[in-house]
């Protein structure tokens, strides 16, 4: 069974990059930041093969990378500095 949720995050995570590119790799990066459990030890080495291959910009992958956890990690902050204490009491984040 986990195995087969593993394969299926992959499929998501290397579909989303193939098809949004930079878009994919930020997005993605944001979401597992933002404490949502998406793992970054798969998109990250997709998007650095992809790299590799001449497909995408080493340095843009990283700086993507790097800008959506920025991103994700303030919805985070904001979250918690608005939502507090309250917001996981009513909705148990």
């Amino acid at each position: 069974m986990f195995s087969g949720l593993m394969a299926a995050i992959a499929g998501f995570i290397t579909h989303a990059i193939s098809s949004m590119g930079y878009a994919g790799i930020a997005a993605l990066m944001a979401i597992e930041s933002a404490c949502i459990p998406l793992p970054s030890e798969v998109i990250m080495p997709f998007s650095g093969y992809l790299a590799s291959t001449g497909q995408f910009s080493l340095l843009l992958v990283a700086t993507v990378g790097a800008i959506g956890c920025n991103i994700g990690s303030t919805i985070a902050y904001l979250a918690g500095a608005y939502g507090g204490r309250k917001a996981v009491e009513r909705w148990g984040l």
